[in-house]
């Protein structure tokens, strides 16, 4: 049997030792609480020991090989700052247990019994500066459009990235909606697009009624240039400083670049393939805050800083975050304030309410910006921790037969958001969707990359040019743990689980 301690004295404690020593699975070796006055005290013949803050000398003396968390006193947040941090997860296995409110008194307990979770990609909060910041929110009364923060959140990025202008939005697709307005994309015409990109890239390409042309990625997962060039060249005429696509005859005058999973886009290539054809640039840097060159022609630019408008997010997943929120970028300041003006309604004279355009609520709030402020001052740390994260894992993935990390593009500083494993089933056993299954079934959250978009319903009639690397991607390539907050002992646990899994 295997050694175990229990966290909590209390009534789910009781409940489980009456079946764990009916069933001898375990080894109680004591109990663990938080209250002094109960230590020294038997439950069930078991001893409570002490306090789990000094869990790890527990641990090490008693040679314990499993935890149960039974008190609902803590988050599993909390219980992973207080404990997992302090055990050794290549020996020690944590458990925790379901809201007792929640259990079904008639099944067994230990069924119920759950890991905790390594998950995919979670925020990274320091909840004593942005609880500090929302209190002074709700202290002031400014939690919606108004307040310190959205100026302050937008010139913290505009001095991050070095870029001239900066207007905070409601989210990533809402600033890419009025980017593409601006930039003079109008009904019945076409937007040349990625198919590997998440849907929300495309999407508001459909709001303005214009159409996607898809093109096909490279080996970066971003648009590949050459493909890019052999369709404005072979499938479009350019006319009076006009591209026309041959097959529609409609005008294409914007160009969609998203820098996937943190890599950058071949930007040298792309610029001049824009400029041969006068296309203007649209670039969604979403899932790339903080990735940079540092080489070549765009040495020390950012993603999002080189097109004609570049558009971030701040969704709970993306590298940092404000629940939601986005942010529109660029060193046009007549484009930026454009998209400030249509999101907030397009107001013309605010104290008459007089409106000549068609505006949106797309504004930022100052909730959002008081916890972007935070954690754009951590974003340095946060590449740091997922760039050491990244080379663990490409260390050992890359030993096992069948498996692959991708790389980043040469002569960039990525941030390292997504890791991106190719999974060859004729080399590793299992292809990319069964690996997907047994990590989940571990508590290991993983993810496919996006369905291809010229394959979603609503896009199968638009043109979709030569796609090739990316229907091969697709099938390959799966998307590991990587929060900003993730441990090395849970890479560890991610990567001994898909060592066991080999065939």
């Amino acid at each position: 049997m295997r050694n175990a301690l229990i966290i909590g004295a209390g009534l789910a404690s009781e409940k489980i030792l009456d079946e764990m020593l009916q069933t001898k699975e375990l080894n109680i070796k004591g109990i663990l609480d938080k209250d002094s006055t109960k230590f020294g005290i038997e439950k069930k013949g078991i001893l409570i020991l002490g306090n789990y803050d000094n869990i790890q000398d527990y641990v090490i003396n008693l040679n314990i090989e499993v935890i149960i968390i039974a008190t609902t006193e803590m988050s599993t947040e909390e219980i992973k700052d207080k404990i997992q941090k302090k055990i050794d997860n290549k020996k020690t296995i944590l458990y925790i247990l379901p809201n007792i409110e929640d259990l079904d008194t008639n099944k067994s307990f230990l069924s119920q019994l759950r890991n905790i979770n390594i998950p995919l990609s979670v925020p990274n909060l320091n909840k004593k500066e942005i609880l500090k910041n929302l209190e002074e929110c709700l202290e002031s009364g400014w939690v919606s459009t108004g307040g310190r923060f959205i100026p302050e959140f937008e010139e913290k990025v505009i001095k991050y990235l070095k870029v001239k202008n900066a207007a905070g939005v409601q989210s990533g697709t809402a600033g890419l909606h009025m980017a593409l307005q601006v930039l003079g994309v109008n009904r019945d015409e076409e937007v040349i697009a990625p198919t590997l990109t998440f849907i929300a890239a495309v999407n508001p390409i459909t709001y303005l009624g214009a159409n996607p042309v898809f093109i096909d990625c490279d080996d970066s997962l971003c648009m590949d240039p050459i493909k890019l060039e052999k369709f404005c060249s072979e499938e479009c005429d350019f006319i009076d400083g006009l591209l026309i696509n041959k097959k529609t005859k409609r005008k294409i005058r914007v160009l969609v670049i998203v820098h996937v999973f943190g890599n950058m886009a071949d930007m040298e290539k792309i610029i001049d393939i824009a400029k041969k054809y006068n296309l203007k640039v649209l670039e969604d840097a979403t899932e790339a805050l903080g990735t940079y060159y540092t080489e070549g022609r765009y040495k020390g630019k950012f993603a999002g800083t080189m097109g004609d408008i570049g558009v971030l997010s701040f969704n709970a997943n993306k590298i940092i975050t404000t629940g939601g929120g986005g942010m529109v970028v660029g060193d046009n300041y007549d484009l930026v304030e454009k998209v400030r003006f249509l999101s907030s309604q397009a107001k013309k004279d605010p104290l008459y309410f007089i409106h000549d355009e068609i505006g949106y609520n797309y504004r930022m709030l100052n909730l959002q910006a008081a916890l972007g402020t935070s954690q754009i001052d951590e974003l340095e740390s946060f590449i740091e921790t997922k760039t050491k994260n990244y080379y663990l894992y490409r260390e050992e993935l890359n030993k096992i037969e069948g498996l692959q990390l991708l790389t980043f593009r040469k002569g960039i500083r990525p941030n390292y958001w997504f890791y991106s494993l190719v999974v060859d089933k004729k080399k590793y056993g299992l292809n990319k969707d069964e690996l997907l299954k047994k990590l989940v079934s571990e508590n290991i959250q993983t993810r496919p990359i996006w369905g291809l978009i010229h394959q979603q319903k609503p896009y199968q009639k638009c043109q979709a040019y030569q796609i090739e690397k990316a229907l091969w991607y697709y099938e390959k390539v799966l998307n590991i743990p990587c929060s900003s907050n993730l441990t090395e002992e849970e890479v560890d646990i991610v990567l001994k689980k898909i060592k066991e899994f080999k065939d």
